[in-house]
C-alpha cells in the first residue's frame, strides 16, 4: 500500500511539472503508438519500428542488463507488436515473450480521441513456469483508450492512455516540455496475481528527432533503477 501511494505521489509531481514551463501542443513522433512499455490506441507512423531497453543498475561502472526488445509492424489501422521481456527481480533473466495484434476501431481526430482493441499471446521457455511468470494466462483480449486534453492555453496538450488486459491495468501520460522533449509516465497494476508487489511505475523524459529515432531516459520503481530505451522507425 505504501509503495502504491509513493508511486502515485511522484506521478502527480511529474504531471504537475509542465505547469512550471510554457508547453506546446504534443508533437507527433515515431513512438506515438506507445508510451513506455504499453501501446496506445494511435497508429504507428512508420511501417516498422525496433526498440531496445536496458536497465542501468550502476551509473558509475556502468552495469547494463537487458530489459525489453520490441518489434512493431503497421499496416493501415492494424499493428503487430512482438516483445521479449526480461526480469529485473529477483534474478535478471528472460521472463516471457508477448505478441499483440492491435486494431484501431475508433478515430475521432477532431476530439483527439482513439480506441483500439486486440488479442495477445504470451509464452515462456518452460511450460512449468507459466504460473510464476505469466500467472498461467497465455492469451487475452485487450482494450486501449487514448485521448489528448488541453487543460490550459499555457500548458498545451496532455495525452492520457488507458490499457487493460487479463493481467495488467495501466495508465500512461505524455506532455510536451520543449521541442523534441516530452515528459512521459506509466503506472501498471497486476490484476491477476497473488503477489504482494502488484504495482510498478516508470517515468522520465523522451527525446525524439526528425530522423525517426527516439531515446527515453526513465526511472523505474521496480528495483529503483534507471532505464534507457532506444527506438527507431523505418
Amino acid at each position: 500500500m505504501k509503495r502504491a501511494v509513493r508511486i502515485a505521489g511522484w506521478f502527480v509531481l511529474l504531471a504537475a511539472m509542465p505547469l512550471a514551463v510554457p508547453a506546446a501542443e504534443l508533437e507527433p513522433g515515431v513512438n506515438q503508438a506507445g508510451v513506455i512499455k504499453f501501446p496506445t490506441a494511435l497508429n504507428q507512423p512508420t511501417t516498422n519500428t525496433a526498440h531496445l531497453a536496458v536497465e542501468l543498475t550502476d551509473v558509475k561502472k556502468p552495469e547494463l542488463h537487458l530489459y525489453d526488445v520490441r518489434y512493431g509492424f503497421q499496416h493501415g489501422a492494424f499493428q503487430l507488436i512482438a516483445d521479449l521481456n526480461y526480469a529485473i527481480e529477483p534474478v535478471r533473466e528472460f521472463d516471457y515473450a508477448e505478441l499483440k495484434a492491435k486494431l484501431q476501431v475508433l478515430s475521432l481526430d477532431e476530439y483527439r480521441s482513439y480506441v483500439a482493441v486486440g488479442l495477445l499471446g504470451r509464452g515462456v521457455q518452460d511450460a512449468r513456469e507459466r504460473k510464476a511468470r505469466i500467472d498461467d494466462r497465455p492469451a487475452s483480449l485487450f482494450l486501449i483508450s487514448t485521448f489528448e486534453l488541453f487543460p490550459s492555453v499555457d500548458w498545451g496538450g496532455l495525452l492520457l492512455n488507458f490499457y487493460l488486459d487479463n493481467r495488467f491495468a495501466t495508465f500512461g501520460f505524455k506532455t510536451q516540455l520543449y521541442q523534441g522533449i516530452q515528459l512521459v509516465g506509466e503506472w501498471e497494476h497486476l490484476v491477476s496475481t497473488e503477489r504482494e508487489d502488484k504495482n510498478n511505475g516508470r517515468a522520465g523524459f523522451s527525446f525524439e528527432t526528425m530522423q525517426n529515432f527516439y531515446f527515453q531516459l526513465l526511472w523505474t520503481d521496480q528495483g529503483k533503477h534507471v532505464l534507457v530505451q532506444i527506438g527507431a522507425g523505418f
